[in-house]
């Protein structure tokens, strides 16, 4: 059985022109142009981050193989501190996406101000930052790593974290405001994709140590905020700032709060075995976490285009039926997009790792299938996040963070010492249900949301299918030589399921075929032809 409003839009063959037609659209635009662009939006970041994500992992399988598990664990307490002084430090990032996304089209000026008032202030916020990890990169290294040999990198990536953790952010904040994902996803991926990962991988084998790994970073990272700072300034105009602090600091506080947290959910884990195990295993889960975070960047394209578009729904706050709707069909895709990847994942742990870094890091595919089983299950609220800063419910949503990390933290304490990387893992898995459920259980009272469950059960089970019989042909044959074959049963038992339990429809493949344009037309049939019977094809006027 499928939702009442998918049963209508079958049989209206221009459903999506109609802005009384089809309420799952009209809440997440006015016109259906916006949502289809809104839907191509969000394919341009789902490509970007394949693309992004296939560039990161062929580095990182070569830098694994060409750094030792110290070095990894080193990389990890330089990532720490950049995430840090972001979490921090930058405070106005969200404020910029919906103010303006918010009055772009009608207050141009007021977008602007609230562009260019929050990059001033993230700057002064941010040169004495620089300069206390320049200026003491000596005392840094020595507490830190016992080794003031490594002073160097600490000044190098002083000058890093002005550009990724401060300057980035914005720039990409007002990129999505303006919605422009489509450039976002070009030049991310040639940036941040082919020219960090190729400068990385050729300078760690030029200079024989990590420091070129900052040094590459580095410069993507100036060359990625100069162009994205051009096109937002070609659309927003010259610099303007009456654009009120108090209103961004009235947003952004307590959204601070939550990015704190939203830090300490993120890296506790990391942080405890830091203190506590050598940085060969703390290398060791670095490694799991990155493969871990393959998954998470598509949960965050698709947020990134979800806040914004869930920003323009007009009378969010007054007709809440709009953003009902919206919520309704994110969570519907959400759910066949992420479930099967997280289940994937799950079910490949092992071989991925060993395959493509190394029997090193074998000892991390454990955290990594508990992540990715728990991400599974959770999935759906991937669609509810956004929801809550774009009704400006930031204390909520600050709440919700701290909770959870907290509570992540306190079971990760206590099981660490027990089960190591794996009790880290469990704390982090915990934060993350405790999450979903707080969420969810928020909108359920703040706009009366009604989960759609066949959405997300459907899915579930066909991506839960999916993952068994890769685990049982493992156990029949196992080598982690045969992992393209794993995948490749995935992919077919996942089609095969959504077919058997009527999953997809005619409408999601209709959307789908707006989404992709007429150039991609075959493979919309092809997809059709899998994923939808027959008797629902002629039934329906397909």
């Amino acid at each position: 059985m499928v939702s009442k409003a998918h049963k209508w839009l079958r049989n209206q063959p221009d459903f999506l022109n109609t802005l009384d037609g089809h309420r799952l659209v009209r809440g997440m635009t006015t016109l259906s142009d916006q949502y289809v662009h809104l839907g191509r939006g969000a394919s341009y970041l789902m490509i970007q981050s394949l693309g992004l994500n296939a560039v990161t992992v062929v580095s990182f399988i070569i830098l694994a193989r060409i750094i030792s598990t110290k070095d990894m664990g080193i990389w990890a307490i330089l990532l720490l501190v950049n995430a840090a002084c972001q979490a921090f430090a930058t405070w106005f990032a969200p404020a910029v996406t919906k103010y303006v996304a918010e009055n772009i089209s009608e207050k141009p000026k007021v977008a602007a101000a609230a562009f260019y008032q929050s990059i001033r202030v993230t700057i002064f916020m941010y040169l004495p930052i620089v300069a206390a990890i320049y200026l003491g990169a000596n005392f840094i290294t020595s507490k830190i790593l016992g080794d003031v040999s490594y002073a160097l990198l600490f000044r190098v990536l002083a000058l890093d974290v002005f550009f990724w953790a401060g300057a980035l952010p914005m720039v990409t904040a007002a990129l999505l405001g303006l919605k422009m994902f489509r450039e976002i996803a070009s030049i991310s991926l040639v940036t941040q994709g082919f020219l960090r990962q190729s400068l990385v991988i050729l300078l760690v084998i030029f200079m024989k140590n990590i420091l070129g790994l900052v040094i590459g970073g580095l410069t993507a990272d100036v060359a990625t905020v100069l162009i994205y700072l051009v096109l937002a300034v070609r659309v927003l105009g010259a610099p303007r700032f009456d654009f009120p602090l108090s209103k961004l600091l009235s947003f952004s506080l307590p959204l601070e709060l939550s990015q704190i947290a939203s830090f300490a959910q993120s890296w506790f884990d990391r942080a405890l075995l830091a203190a506590f195990v050598p940085l060969t295993t703390l290398g060791i889960y670095n490694v799991a976490l990155t493969a871990f975070g393959v998954l998470t960047g598509f949960s965050g394209s698709i947020t990134n285009m979800l806040f914004p578009a869930y920003s323009s729904i007009p009378n969010k706050t007054e007709d809440l039926r709009n953003m009902r709707d919206a919520i309704r069909l994110a969570i519907r895709y959400t759910s066949l997009t992420l479930a099967p990847l997280a289940f994937g994942l799950l079910a490949t742990a092992k071989p991925a790792l060993t395959l493509l870094v190394g029997e090193a890091y074998v000892g991390g595919y454990e955290p990594l299938a508990i992540l990715s089983g728990v991400f599974a299950l959770t999935a759906f609220a991937t669609a509810l996040g956004p929801v809550l800063l774009a009704l400006e419910e930031t204390a909520l949503y600050a709440l919700v963070a701290g909770a959870t990390a907290l509570i992540g933290l306190g079971v990760a304490a206590v099981l660490l010492p027990v089960w190591g990387i794996v009790g880290a893992s469990t704390g982090r898995a915990l934060a993350m249900v405790l999450a979903a459920i707080l969420t969810l259980l928020i909108l359920k009272k703040r706009i009366t949301l009604q989960l759609d469950l066949e959405a997300i059960s459907k899915p579930l089970f066909a991506a839960a299918t999916m993952a068994a019989v890769i685990v049982a042909v493992e156990t029949l044959q196992y080598s982690k030589l045969l992992l393209p074959l794993y995948l490749v049963i995935g992919a077919i038992v996942y089609l095969l399921m959504l077919r058997l339990l009527r999953a997809v429809d005619s409408a999601d493949l209709y959307l789908l075929e707006r989404f992709l344009g007429t150039r991609l037309s075959p493979l919309n049939r092809i997809l059709k032809w899998i994923l939808v019977a027959p008797e629902s094809r002629f039934a329906h006027g397909s």
